[in-house]
């Protein structure tokens, strides 16, 4: 899966210059070439605030937004507002995922396109004993979304 950010703004707060909480804020559409053809599946947003300046590195938080639920995304990064390759933790999720857990991996292809890969673990597709009605089910998925 890619994301293809339409959005990302550094945003220089406090001293002026690089300083601990300035901000990398960002957003756009997750893409699948899954069957050979490129399409939309979902989005993506979150931000970074840069909390060490010697390895420009900072606290990282992301959502992303699929048509079974929500999955965020949680870890420390290098090299904002273009990391290198690196893997957070998936802390929750809505829909399918409400019981999600694992890592994604995230590598930098371009500064405005990554190639994210999720590793999830419990993910559970409906189910009547969930208490909702069928307009509220989610689809089922893969526990695993390649990166494509």
């Amino acid at each position: 899966m890619e994301a293809r950010l339409s959005v990302g703004e550094e945003l220089d707060l406090g001293t002026a210059g690089r300083s601990a909480g300035d901000q990398f804020v960002f957003g756009g559409d997750l893409m699948s070439t899954e069957g050979g053809e490129e399409h939309v599946v979902g989005s993506i947003g979150g931000f970074c605030v840069t909390t060490d300046l010697e390895r420009n590195a900072g606290q990282c938080a992301s959502t992303a937004v699929l048509p079974e639920g929500q999955i965020t995304v949680q870890g420390r990064q290098a090299g904002i507002p273009v990391p290198g390759p690196v893997v957070n933790a998936v802390t929750g999720g809505t829909g399918a995922f409400r019981r999600a857990h694992g890592q994604v991996t995230q590598r930098v292809l371009t500064p405005a396109t990554w190639q994210l890969t999720f590793g999830l673990l419990d993910v559970r597709p409906y189910r009547p004993e969930d208490g909702r009605g069928p307009d509220e089910a989610p689809r089922p998925v893969r526990p695993s979304l390649p990166g494509k």
